[in-house]
């Protein structure tokens, strides 16, 4: 029989109860960090993407007005947007065609890039590269998340999901070109502009859908690397 006892108000606790709580807060502090690491090792990772914050660079292209504003620089080609959650189309407008250098702030995301612009940089250019013409890939129905391109091509990391809805649907209403996030059978991921059908840009036709699993169909393009899902609205549905 253990006749050990302890009384809170006494200086010490006897040497076995000292030992038993001792091994006990060991062992919690060892279980504590194995749950933290098996965590860590579980949890999914987080895509390659950037988003190079302040580091401008000089770029030098030929603009695509439409759907959204696009700078073709020799074999590469980049999306334009705006500093913050700002769309790149005013500062864009009657563009379509043109020559400039401009400087930016590159945001990638796999075969995806996105330039965030300094306004006062933009220059006429003698740049005189005319961009490849769009390639048309067919008609598809597909299933996937809408997005705002800005933040899921690296500005925020995963920059998708139900957290992100608030976030996605500030950037798409201030003009951010909205995306269809997809992944194939294999898991291959890619992110899809979306547009109407004539070609124009979208906008608060997708809030309500933002963040959302939805399916949609229309027409795939390919301009330069960049695709451009011309989509039916009427077509739009949550999954």
């Amino acid at each position: 029989m253990n006749d050990e006892f302890y009384v809170g108000y006494q200086p010490q606790a006897p040497r076995s109860i000292g030992r038993f709580m001792k091994f006990s807060v060991l062992a919690l502090l060892v279980l504590d960090a194995c749950i933290a690491l098996l965590l860590v090792i579980n949890q999914s990772p987080f895509v390659p993407s950037s988003f190079e914050f302040q580091q401008f660079r000089g770029y030098e292209g030929i603009v695509l007005e439409r759907p959204y504003p696009m700078l073709v620089t020799g074999s590469r080609q980049f999306l334009l947007v705006a500093p913050g959650k700002h769309g790149a189309a005013p500062l864009f407008n009657g563009r379509d065609g043109q020559a400039v250098s401009i400087e930016g702030a590159l945001i990638q995301r796999g075969e995806n890039s996105m330039l965030e612009i300094r306004p006062e940089s933009m220059r006429a250019s003698a740049s005189n590269s005319p961009p490849a013409p769009a390639r048309t890939l067919g008609h598809f129905t597909l299933r996937g998340e809408i997005v705002d391109t800005k933040c899921h091509l690296g500005v925020m990391n995963p920059g998708s999901g139900k957290v992100h809805r608030d976030c996605a649907i500030r950037c798409i209403s201030g003009g951010i070109p909205p995306g269809l996030f997809v992944r194939d059978a294999q898991g291959q991921e890619g992110t899809l502009v979306l547009a109407n059908l004539d070609g124009k840009a979208l906008g608060r036709e997708v809030l309500e859908f933002a963040a959302e699993p939805v399916r949609i169909s229309g027409d795939l393009y390919l301009v330069g690397k960049i695709l451009v899902f011309k989509v039916d609205l009427k077509t739009l549905g949550k999954e």
